[in-house]
C-alpha cells in the first residue's frame, strides 16, 4: 500500500490510499482495457485530438528543419545534438509552472497562451531563416523559446483530458494522444524532408506556424457546460511548487515511474540526438533520408499503439517495460554498427514500438496514481524527469560524439539501456502498488 514519506506535511496530502482502493487487475501490474476508440465519441476531446494532431505535424516538421539547418551552419558536430537539448531543456524550467497553473486556473487559458507562444516563435524562425539571419546560437535560442511554449501546455493538455473524459477512458485517451503524435512522427519527418528539399527550411518553419493555428481556433470555440471550479489558492507559486514535489515524493508509484522514465530517456536520448548525424555522415543521405529514419520510428510506434493493450493485459508493467527497453536498446545498438538503410529502418521501427509502449505507460501510471488536487503538478514533475533525462543525455552523447565519434556514443548508450534492464528484475511499487487515490475524507 502507498505510504506518505516521512517528514512531509500531511496537509499537503488531503487523501490516503485505502486497501479497498488498490486496483485489482486481471494479473499483477496490469491495467484495465477499455475500448481504444471510446474517447473519440466525445466531441470536445475529438476536436482537441484532431487539432493536436495538426500541431504534432508542425512539431515534427519543425524538428527536421531545425536539425537539418544546424547541420549546415554548425561549427562543430555537438551543436547538432544541442538542438535536441534545446528541445528537452524547457520542460525543466516551464513545465512545473504549467503544472501549478493547470491546478489553479482554467486549463484552456494556459493552453491558449502557450500555443500563442509557439505560433509567434515559429513565424519568427521562418522570417529569420528566409532572410539569412539565422545563426547556430539564434537557432538554439528560438528552439528553446518555441519548446518553452510547448512545455507550458503539457500539464494543461493532460489535465484537460481528465476533465473531459471519465476516469476509465483516460488510459485509452493517453494512447490515442500517443497515436496522434506518432501518426505525425510517421509522416511528418518525411513531409518535412520533402518541403526542405523543394522549398527550403524557411517554408518548413512557416508550415509549422500554419499547423499551429487550428488548435487555437478549437480552444477559443470550446464552451464548457459548467463553470470550472479550482481549489482555492493557498500560497505563493513557489509554495505550490514545493507542495507538488512533496506530494510526488510521498507517492511510491509515481516516484518509481519517474526514476525509471529518467533512466530510460537518459540513454534513449542518444538515438534521437545523434540520428541527424547518422543520416548525413554515416549513411550518406540527405534530409529525406533523415525523414525516412524518423518515419520508421513513427511507424513502429503506431504498431506499438496497436499492441499496447494486449501487452499491458498479458505481460504486466514490469515485463512490459523490460520488453520496451530491450527493443529500443537493440535499435540503438544496430544504429551504432550498421550502414545500410535496409538494416537500420526495420530496427528503428522496433525501437519506435519500444519507445511508444514505454512512454505511454509511464504517463498512464502517473495520471492514474495522482490525486486530482495535485494532478497538474504531478504530471509536470514527471515531465521534468522525462525531459531532464533527454536533455542531460543529449549533452552527454553529443560530447562523446565530438570527443570520440558518433558510433561510440550510440554504443555506450545501448550498453546503458541493457544495464537498465536490471531495474525490472523484481516487482516495484509502480506495479505492485498501482493505486487509485482516495477521495478526501
Amino acid at each position: 500500500m502507498a505510504r506518505h514519506g516521512a517528514g512531509v506535511d500531511s496537509s499537503l496530502h488531503p487523501t490516503r490510499t485505502r486497501r479497498s482502493q488498490i486496483v485489482q487487475p486481471p494479473s499483477s501490474g496490469t491495467l484495465p482495457r477499455p475500448s481504444l476508440l471510446g474517447p473519440l465519441s466525445n466531441p470536445t476531446y475529438r476536436g482537441i485530438w484532431i487539432a493536436t494532431l495538426f500541431s504534432n505535424f508542425g512539431v515534427w516538421i519543425q524538428s527536421v528543419a531545425a536539425a537539418w539547418a544546424m547541420t549546415s551552419i554548425a561549427p562543430t558536430v555537438d551543436f547538432v545534438a544541442w538542438v535536441q537539448a534545446a528541445t528537452s531543456l524547457p520542460p525543466l524550467f516551464f513545465t512545473i509552472l504549467g503544472g501549478v497553473l493547470a491546478d489553479r486556473v482554467d486549463q484552456r487559458l494556459v493552453f491558449l497562451v502557450a500555443q500563442s507562444i509557439v505560433l509567434a516563435v515559429a513565424l519568427l524562425l521562418s522570417g529569420l531563416q528566409f532572410f539569412g539571419l539565422i545563426t547556430p546560437w539564434i537557432l538554439l535560442a528560438l528552439t528553446f523559446a518555441l519548446d518553452s511554449g510547448s512545455a507550458l501546455r503539457y500539464p494543461a493538455y493532460q489535465t484537460t483530458i481528465g476533465e473531459i473524459l471519465p476516469r476509465e477512458m483516460i488510459p485509452s485517451a493517453l494512447v490515442l494522444s500517443s497515436i496522434g503524435w506518432n501518426i505525425a512522427r510517421a509522416t511528418g519527418p518525411a513531409l518535412g524532408g520533402i518541403i526542405i528539399a523543394v522549398w527550403g527550411v524557411p517554408a518548413a518553419f512557416a508550415l509549422n506556424a500554419l499547423l499551429n493555428t487550428y488548435i487555437i481556433f478549437v480552444l477559443v470555440r470550446w464552451r464548457r457546460r459548467a463553470k470550472i471550479v479550482k481549489p482555492k489558492r493557498t500560497g505563493s507559486i513557489a509554495a505550490e511548487v514545493r507542495s507538488g514535489f512533496a506530494y510526488v515524493a510521498s507517492a511510491p508509484a509515481i516516484r518509481a515511474a519517474m526514476f525509471r522514465c529518467f533512466t530510460f530517456t537518459l540513454f534513449a536520448s542518444a538515438l534521437w540526438s545523434l540520428l541527424p548525424l547518422v543520416a548525413k555522415n554515416l549513411v550518406g543521405g540527405g534530409p529525406s533520408t533523415y525523414g525516412v529514419m524518423l518515419g520508421a520510428l513513427g511507424v513502429g510506434a503506431l504498431v506499438g499503439a496497436g499492441v499496447i493493450g494486449w501487452m499491458r493485459h498479458n505481460l504486466g508493467l514490469r515485463r512490459l517495460f523490460a520488453v520496451a527497453t530491450a527493443c529500443f536498446c537493440l535499435a540503438t545498438a544496430v544504429l551504432a554498427i550498421a550502414t545500410s538503410l535496409w538494416v537500420i529502418v526495420p530496427l528503428l521501427a522496433l525501437g519506435g514500438l519500444g519507445w511508444m509502449v514505454a512512454m505511454s505507460t509511464f504517463n498512464v501510471v502517473v495520471q492514474m496514481a495522482s490525486h486530482e488536487t495535485f494532478k497538474g503538478r504531478a504530471i509536470s514533475v514527471y515531465y521534468v524527469a522525462l525531459f531532464g533525462g533527454l536533455a542531460l543525455g543529449s549533452w552527454i552523447w553529443g560530447h562523446v560524439a565530438e570527443q570520440i565519434d558518433v558510433r561510440a556514443g550510440l554504443g555506450a548508450a545501448a550498453f546503458g539501456l541493457a544495464v537498465s534492464l536490471l531495474l525490472y528484475r523484481r516487482p516495484s511499487r509502480m506495479d505492485l502498488h498501482f493505486a487509485v487515490p482516495a477521495d478526501a475524507d
